[in-house]
């Protein structure tokens, strides 16, 4: 089913490029394509990605380097450059990065999709929280949502081992891999693979009903 394909945005400024790349994606994955930085940065900000394929050259405004600082800073995915530059300038800023991998021009499809699943199959989906002396251990995909009281959090996870925490919503935070953690008001963030629907200011994961505050 489409639903359980992983998200990729592919990031290229070279229209015939961009599709063929698609192509080779079909099959495997869901993807959407960004020609800049502006209109990635954009999509990224509104939608879940598993994993972004960046040119390193963009041709309007700012780079793929410029783009992969912000995912780096912004949203923690793995993303893989492709690109036709090659000299030792351009390897050290790709290196202080730390993407995926790094494919050169033209890219072939078996590398492509082998690059792929590596960053996806390595991409730390285990995540630990530290509170105090205990450390807690979460899978993110398991994940639904948290509610705030006071000074404790509620963690509702799928396997339905809910869990009670003393801590706050700012600090899961910075602790949550951000693509499975966002605040929708002040007092609960929500898991956005987990979402049934919305509707005008109402958000649905499984029989819950949320409010979306506008300050979110």
């Amino acid at each position: 089913m489409i639903e359980n394909k992983h998200r990729i945005l592919i990031v290229e400024d070279e229209v015939l490029i961009a599709y063929s790349i698609k192509k080779m994606l079909e099959t495997n994955f869901v993807s959407e394509i960004a020609n800049d930085y502006e209109e990635a940065k954009l999509l990224l900000s509104h939608k879940v990605f598993d994993l972004v394929l960046i040119d390193i050259t963009l041709s309007e405004g700012k780079t793929g380097l410029e783009l992969a600082h912000f995912i780096n800073e912004n949203i923690s995915i793995p993303f893989i450059f492709t690109t036709a530059l090659t000299d030792p300038d351009t390897l050290e800023k790709v290196t202080n990065l730390k993407p995926c991998a790094y494919l050169s021009k033209p890219v072939e499809s078996v590398n492509l999709i082998t690059a792929i699943n590596l960053a996806l199959a390595n991409h730390d989906n285990i995540f630990k929280i530290e509170i105090g002396k205990q450390t807690y251990y979460f899978q993110s995909k398991d994940f639904l949502y948290a509610e705030a009281d006071h000074i404790y959090v509620e963690l509702f996870l799928k396997s339905g081992k809910h869990q009670l925490l003393r801590t706050t919503m700012s600090h899961l935070e910075e602790v949550f891999p951000a693509k499975y953690f966002r605040r929708i008001n002040r007092s609960v963030a929500i898991n956005p693979f987990h979402i049934s629907k919305i509707v005008n200011d109402k958000l649905y994961i499984d029989d819950k009903v949320f409010k979306i505050s506008k300050n979110f």
